[in-house]
This record gives structure tokens, C-alpha cells and sequence, in this order.
């Protein structure tokens, strides 16, 4: 893996649990594609708050690994506001340990993990994460 730059960034993972799913099993599925994290439940959102880059380090890995650059960086750069993007994760996938990312929310029958980026290098933080 590239070297994690230093960059000062918010990252915001975010995920509905619903009343059919096993909150453990919603908390495995983001710890297995968000490294080093501790997801916090309130009421029924699963959440993780940090300013550590390298969370994302399975993302980043797997993203190469898979062949789907283009997909991450078009959908990076669409849902780019200001200083701030995001891109949802298939739950599902997630459990079983694969990063696969959804270019819309329907796309994770279960509901996406979201994941939120925002830096005022976010154009650094981008090209970490798709190695342009």
C-alpha cells in the first residue's frame, strides 16, 4: 500500500440499522472494509467519526485490487459539494469482507454504509484514494 499522506481530513461512516438486522453483525460489516474503528449505536444508526486517513485503508486496497478505479473516481467526484465528498458501500458485501461500491443507495437492498470525506485538500485526499 502507498504511504497514508498527511492530510487533515473528517471522515464520517454512517449506517441504518433496521429492526430485522443484528446490530453485531451491521458493526462486522463496517469494521471489515473501515480499519481500526469503533462504530458507536445511536438509536439506530451505526457511526464512526475520525480524522484518521488510514481507516480507509481496506477501501483503498481493495478498490485497486478489483479493477474499479474509474467507477470510485467518477462517483468521488459526482457526489463532490465544496470541500467535501461521498460514496456508499454495499452493506452485504461489506459483512463478507468485499468492498463494493454503489453508484446509487438501492443498489444495497439492506441500505449502503456511507461514507463522507471532507478536507480541505480533498483533490490530495481523491487521488490517495484512486493513485492518480
Amino acid at each position: 500500500m502507498k504511504e497514508v499522506p498527511d492530510i487533515a481530513v473528517d471522515i464520517r461512516v454512517e449506517c441504518q440499522v433496521y429492526p430485522s438486522e443484528d446490530p453485531a453483525k451491521v458493526i462486522r460489516a463496517i469494521k471489515n472494509v473501515v480499519s481500526n474503528c469503533s462504530p458507536e449505536l445511536v438509536d439506530s444508526m451505526l457511526r464512526v467519526v475520525t480524522k484518521n486517513l488510514e481507516v480507509l485503508s481496506t477501501i483503498y486496497e481493495q478498490v485497486r485490487s478489483r479493477r474499479v478505479m474509474g467507477v470510485f473516481r467518477k462517483v468521488l467526484l459526482n457526489n463532490m459539494i465544496a470541500n467535501s465528498t461521498w460514496f456508499y458501500l454495499n452493506k452485504q458485501a461489506a459483512y463478507v469482507g468485499t468492498v463494493s461500491v454503489c453508484e446509487d443507495e438501492s443498489e444495497s437492498p439492506l441500505g449502503p454504509i456511507k461514507v463522507t470525506m471532507t478536507s480541505e485538500e480533498l483533490e490530495s485526499v481523491i487521488n490517495w484514494l484512486i493513485q492518480l
